[in-house]
């Protein structure tokens, strides 16, 4: 169908009882909705690509932030944004009070994604400070350096299968 439209919004063949006007449209239409289709298509390998260890993961020892243990403040932000960012006060200030821990996060123009990446950092920070070698991210580290060794075991035993069949065919 695509050829089609092609050749006749290239005026190479036009039907008598379809216009001009809406070859045009629909060969737009039909471009526009391949290539969405195209990068959905990549997109959607990319995310598959990753390797996801959060079914690995330990979650029972992280701990619960509660509200009333947060002191927190909306302050001005500043740096690229314009006006916008440097008129509102839309960057997050949250202060764990029982550690101290203080993060301040101003990394989007809204108050309330900032609200969130800020309790989602300070639960990551003090699940470090927690939890130490038993924290997600130290975890999450161990599993990465795991595969990281097994690849590289898989790699060399790949190579020295190659050399002994070499070796063995007399083809070196």
């Amino acid at each position: 169908m695509l050829k089609l439209l092609n050749r006749a919004y290239n005026n190479q063949s036009y039907d008598t009882h379809i216009s001009p006007l809406i070859v045009k449209k629909m060969y737009g239409f039909l471009c526009r909705e391949v290539k969405n289709n195209w990068s959905n298509l990549l997109n959607s390998q990319e995310q598959i690509r990753y390797k996801s260890y959060n079914r690995f993961l330990d979650y029972s020892k992280v701990p619960r932030l509660e509200e009333n243990d947060l002191q927190e403040q909306h302050v001005r932000g500043s740096g690229p944004g314009g006006q916008a960012t440097n008129k509102t006060n839309n960057a997050v200030i949250l202060k764990h009070k029982p550690t101290g821990l203080v993060i301040k996060c101003h990394q989007t123009r809204s108050l309330e994604q900032n609200r969130k990446i800020a309790r989602e950092i300070l639960l990551r920070k003090l699940d470090n400070l927690v939890n130490g070698l038993d924290s997600l991210e130290s975890q999450q580290e161990r599993l990465m350096k795991k595969d990281s060794i097994k690849k590289r075991q898989k790699k060399k035993k790949l190579a020295d299968l190659k050399n002994t069949f070499m070796e063995r065919e007399n083809l070196k």
